[in-house]
């Protein structure tokens, strides 16, 4: 009943108005990312999925011989806040490395 309680509790916080933000970025900034978010006190609380393949706007990223890189991904449930936060983290680094795959997706999200 504790993670109940505390569903209720975190969504009563953001006024039950919850932001999606996933992050879709190469492997080579995995580390800056969280180090980032522990110096901006942002993303306490994601979902990471490592070795994600997938083509977008830069270099493929697909773990194979002909393009060995791989792609992490974060999710995080904030509020509007804290994902505005996330936001400029992600432009900031694609400002740092403007050669490395950095996408960021913001969507509305409910707690049930």
């Amino acid at each position: 009943m504790k993670d109940k309680k505390d569903k209720k509790e975190n969504a009563g916080k953001n006024g039950g108005k919850l932001k999606r933000v996933e992050l879709i970025f190469s492997a080579a900034v995995d580390e800056d990312f969280m180090d980032g978010f522990k110096k901006k006190g942002i993303g306490a609380h994601y979902t990471k999925i490592s070795g994600v393949t997938g083509a977008g706007f830069s270099n493929p990223k697909l773990g194979d011989s002909v393009w060995p890189q791989l792609n992490e991904m974060i999710i995080v449930y904030c509020s509007k806040d804290e994902a505005e936060k996330i936001v400029d983290l992600a432009k900031d680094l694609r400002e740092k490395y403007p050669m490395e795959g950095i996408a960021c997706f913001i969507s509305k999200a409910k707690a049930k």
